[in-house]
């Protein structure tokens, strides 16, 4: 085998990619917002969802995984975001708008503003989703509302990914009850947290970041529920909504998660973050 080609494919089983053959999403294409903290980069071929995120220059998240909402029927593969092993995303509507103006979403445009939405509708099977991605100065909102059009069985549906640099070594959380939890990645290929949370947060000592996910409501999930997945190639935040469940046609839910990054060193970044969970809880009420 080529070297080239061997680690192309290598790539792509360690960072979680999909490079089966057939139907993309939508077409390779990125399209970069910065407001005055925040940087997004959205992905066409992710069905126009986000492909990294940067604090004031600083990564945060990259394109080593996929974003947004995830689909597993019983029997069946996966889709949704950028994988298609059990069939496309298929995008009806993404509109982009940057402080009340329409943007193309044409590849390598960057477009600055103070406040930006990107809005999509989407079929992902039998699962119609709204999407609304909303990028202020210092933070990202991201809104999922679902319907399901017929009846279906949900092995796992993932509300929302995030993954988070492997050079982030600690988290923490609230939890619905109100208790904290915290740990240490290891980075072995294991799942921490597993429960609903009101927010959790993690630490990156390299960037001297901590990122803060927020919950407006407390997202119950099925089986893992909110949890890590600790790998070598990155520490990823699930929020597994649905688990091995049948679902009725017809039924609406919907989720919502808010996204916010502070400077700070290891010895005061528990304490920051939650000044900043509790800002943050002060500020959507």
């Amino acid at each position: 085998m080529h070297r080239s080609l061997f680690i192309l494919l290598v790539l792509g089983f360690l960072t979680g990619h999909s490079y089966a053959a057939g139907e993309k999403p939508g077409p390779v294409a990125y399209v970069t917002v910065e407001t005055r903290d925040m940087t997004i980069e959205f992905a066409g071929d992710r069905a126009w969802t986000i492909s990294r995120i940067l604090h004031k220059g600083a990564i945060i998240t990259d394109r080593t995984g996929f974003y947004g909402t995830v689909f597993l029927p019983v029997g069946g593969k996966w889709i949704g975001t950028g994988h298609n092993e059990g069939g496309v995303e298929k995008v009806t509507s993404a509109v982009l708008t940057v402080d009340g103006k329409a943007c193309e979403l044409k590849d390598k445009a960057v477009y600055r503003g103070q406040h930006a939405e990107l809005r999509k509708q989407s079929m992902m099977g039998t699962i119609k989703l709204e999407a609304i991605y909303t990028v202020m100065e210092d933070r990202v909102i991201e809104q999922h509302r679902y319907e399901t059009t017929e009846e279906v069985k949900i092995g796992v549906l993932y509300g929302f990914m995030h993954p988070f640099l492997p050079t982030t070594t600690e988290w923490m959380a609230e939890k619905a009850d109100g208790t904290s939890v915290e740990g240490i990645f290891d980075s072995m290929g294991g799942h921490q947290l597993r429960e609903d949370v009101k927010w959790t947060a993690i630490h990156d000592p390299k960037s001297q970041r901590a990122t803060l996910v927020w919950y407006p409501k407390t997202l119950v999930g099925q089986g893992m529920k909110t949890f890590y997945w600790d790998k070598t190639v990155y520490h990823k935040l699930y929020n597994h909504l649905y688990s091995n469940a049948t679902v009725a046609a017809g039924t609406k839910f919907e989720a919502e998660v808010v996204l916010r990054c502070i400077e700070t060193d290891t010895a005061m970044w528990k304490k920051k973050t939650r000044a900043l969970a509790k800002e943050t809880s002060a500020s959507v009420q």
